[in-house]
């Protein structure tokens, strides 16, 4: 069985030889891990561990982002400043919101939005070729788009995209409206370059808190609903597969992603209030696929590599039987977490 026969049986709830296995990390982790295995590349470092997908974007081609203070400039015109929060591992950070104090649905019509022409989509289909073994996903960043966090949060605050759908809804629409005008000519472009090669189109968006959803659901319907659904029918036509990615506590909105075309839930976040693996799969199991599940906020920067190891057989146990489970953690593996944890993770469900 190939990698990308393994995760597409797996998405069409067939069991296989193992489960498939997801990776996600933070840049100090993957320069660690590569440096400690000595490995000279990300795809060595994909091949060692047995990952069985690999990502794909198109190539930035327009003005430098790095700024001359050590920013960042992202192409919707919000500054980051790099922010160290340990000796080896930091975040990038908002120094400022650009359409903060913008509430005239006009003004947008003269924001500076990107272009498309930004990019080289030439090489894509090139890319996927490489991969053919793999089930190839779009890569983190402007290929895997959202629309609440990246970038309405960032343009507007945190603050005013919970308040603006109630006090200024026409600007919030309107912003959203060109938000989503960008992600649709990019998607198109995207997977229409890659001839139909790229197996899953990933949306990535928070709704989720330790707790609870962040916003009711009804505002999620009337602004965000539709506007995945547009993202995820545009890749479609090319036969992508749908991959959500929220973290916290999701659980009431399983069924309206479902409704809304998901077909992977990412990710399986066991720490979060009615987020149990055995509830979700009993409820949900034969309607979508979860991946994740292998604890990143305590488990894996904390426990032992064989306490990790039967947590693994445990989850797999729960997550695997009729198919539909892909195995990783619960977000990117962080700087706290040791090697030998993350690949006692991947050990363990190999066997």
């Amino acid at each position: 069985m190939t990698h990308k026969e393994r995760v597409i049986h797996t998405l069409n709830h067939q069991e296989t030889d193992r489960v498939p296995f997801m990776y996600r990390d933070v840049p100090e982790v993957r320069a660690r891990l590569k440096k400690e295995l000595n490995l000279a590349s990300d795809e060595e470092l994909f091949r060692y561990l047995d990952i069985d997908f690999r990502w794909v974007e198109p190539f930035y081609t327009g003005k430098p982002l790095q700024l001359p203070n050590g920013h960042k400039m992202d192409i919707w015109g919000v500054e980051w400043k790099y922010t160290r929060f340990s000796e080896t591992a930091g975040y990038w950070n908002e120094v400022s919101h650009p359409l903060a104090d913008i509430s005239d649905p006009a003004a947008l019509k003269d924001y500076p939005w990107p272009s498309v022409e930004n990019w080289d989509f030439s090489r894509v289909s090139a890319l996927c070729e490489r991969y053919s073994e793999y089930a190839i996903m779009t890569a983190p960043g402007i290929a895997s788009p959202g629309i609440l966090q990246f970038p309405v949060q960032n343009l507007i605050g945190v603050e005013r995209s919970f308040t603006d759908p109630f006090i200024h809804p026409v600007f919030f629409e309107k912003l959203i409206e060109k938000v989503l005008e960008f992600h649709l000519t990019f998607i198109e472009k995207l997977f229409s370059s890659a001839g139909g090669l790229i197996d899953f189109f990933r949306i990535g968006d928070d709704f989720g808190t330790q707790q609870g959803l962040i916003m009711d659901i009804d505002t999620w319907k009337t602004y965000f609903q539709p506007a995945f659904r547009a993202m995820a029918d545009t890749a479609k036509k090319y036969g992508a597969h749908y991959y959500q990615h929220s973290c916290g506590s999701i659980k009431e909105l399983i069924p309206h992603f479902i409704e809304a075309g998901v077909e992977v839930i990412d990710p399986l976040q066991v720490r979060a209030a009615s987020m149990d693996p055995a509830i979700l799969k009993k409820e949900f199991g034969h309607l979508i696929t979860f991946s994740g599940g292998i604890d990143e906020q305590e488990l894996l920067p904390k426990g032992t590599p064989e306490i990790i190891r039967d947590e693994v057989r445990r989850m797999i146990g729960i997550m695997a039987p009729g198919g539909g489970y892909f195995l990783g953690p619960t977000h990117n593996f962080q700087d706290d977490i040791p090697t030998e944890n993350i690949l006692a993770m991947y050990e363990a469900a190999a066997r």
